[in-house]
């Protein structure tokens, strides 16, 4: 089922001092782990967009070319649909494909194109395979709020469970998806009323606090309990925590990223 994630996260905490007062307000620790995860690429938008107009074309299926457009719709400024209508005659690319009467070569326009291949930088979608502890689950994360950036309400998720690594890896890979990387994490896990509270460890990243709740208000409502301010707490993906210390975890060097010999003596202490 999708549903609108609402995290947000507070970096380079003190864990003893969090676990200490956490559990000065009993509130237990519901599990202790290290995950594995894996990310997995799409194609860009513009490659689906090409693979899906050519199929409307010679087969007259429309599908694909619907699903896509409806998902980077909220995208398009001004601009782009008036580029749309000059080219289409139309606002709705959706209206367009309905009548089979149209020339569906139109779609391969040019300007069109040109257009499409923007919507990489504002349209924003990724998959991740992760393994914890007996369970592995597959999460498609997209940020829907039409330019691509991490934002509160603007993310959301489809989470589905199978059965092992290597089932979830055949499936994606199947459904033309590709491994990027491969990362591990210590993930400490707290419940408080709605409000889920995580303490992540990441290879190269100090310890920061991650907590998920139903509404802005219990987020807000879980940070000064724990005595921060509420400008401590930020919103942003774990790509952007390494990109702010200087790592791209997308280049070869960290295509399978773990803890140093001293990472885990640390992260063995934080689950102990």
């Amino acid at each position: 089922m999708e549903k609108i994630e609402r995290e947000v996260k507070i970096l380079n905490i003190d864990v003893n001092a969090l676990k200490l007062l956490l559990s000065q307000k009993k509130i237990s620790c519901q599990e202790k782990i290290i995950q594995d995860v894996y990310t997995f690429d799409m194609p860009s938008v513009d490659e689906l967009y090409l693979k899906y107009v050519n199929t409307l074309i010679a087969t007259n299926d429309k599908r694909g070319l619907e699903k896509l457009v409806v998902e980077i719709r909220p995208c398009f400024s001004k601009e782009d649909l008036s580029v749309i209508k000059t080219v289409l005659g139309t606002l709705d690319i959706l209206e367009f494909i309905k009548d089979p009467a149209n020339d569906f070569k139109k779609l391969l326009d040019e300007k069109l194109i040109k257009l499409i291949k923007t919507i990489n930088n504002r349209f924003s979608k990724w998959i991740r395979l992760r393994k914890s502890g007996n369970l592995t689950n597959i999460t498609i994360k997209k940020v829907v709020n039409g330019h691509g950036i991490y934002q509160l309400d603007a993310v959301k998720e489809f989470e589905i469970p199978v059965p092992s690594l290597e089932d979830g890896e055949e499936l994606l890979a199947n459904l033309g998806y590709f491994f990027a990387r491969h990362q591990v994490k210590m993930r400490l896990t707290y419940n408080y009323k709605n409000a889920e509270i995580v303490i992540d460890k990441w290879p190269r990243l100090a310890p920061y606090l991650e907590i998920e709740a139903p509404s802005k208000e219990e987020i807000e409502e879980v940070v000064l309990m724990l005595g921060y301010k509420l400008e401590d707490a930020i919103v942003m993906n774990t790509d952007d925590v390494y990109k702010a210390i200087g790592i791209d975890i997308y280049s070869k060097e960290y295509k399978d990223l773990c803890f140093t010999d001293e990472e885990l003596k640390e992260v063995k202490e934080y689950l102990s």
